[in-house]
């Protein structure tokens, strides 16, 4: 199962997330940064596959895959009460539901 890793810069930072075991890791990271007004987060990713598969080879093809897992699981962990929308190369947490 795959974790996350929540980096916190000031009002912005980035997410990995960590598939593998001890040995042989495989990360993907991604940007976020706070939102305004009901936007608690905007977490950013390669808009197309093309560049996903150019940045992480090791997940070629798995780019929704992996970016909604990484989603949900910061939305459960950081905003439990939040939404998700999605738009492209970008995912928000939207507060309410």
């Amino acid at each position: 199962m795959a974790k996350i890793n929540i980096i916190e810069q000031g009002r912005y930072g980035k997410i990995q997330y960590i598939e593998g075991s001890f040995f042989k890791k495989n990360t993907c990271e991604f940007n976020w940064e706070f939102g305004g007004g009901d936007v608690v987060a905007i977490i950013t990713f390669p808009k197309t596959d093309a560049e996903w598969d150019k940045q992480y080879p090791w997940a070629t093809g798995r780019r929704m895959e992996i970016v909604k897992d990484m989603a949900e699981q910061v939305r459960k962990k950081q905003a439990p009460s939040s939404a998700l929308k999605w738009e492209e190369g970008t995912v928000l947490l939207v507060s309410g539901r």
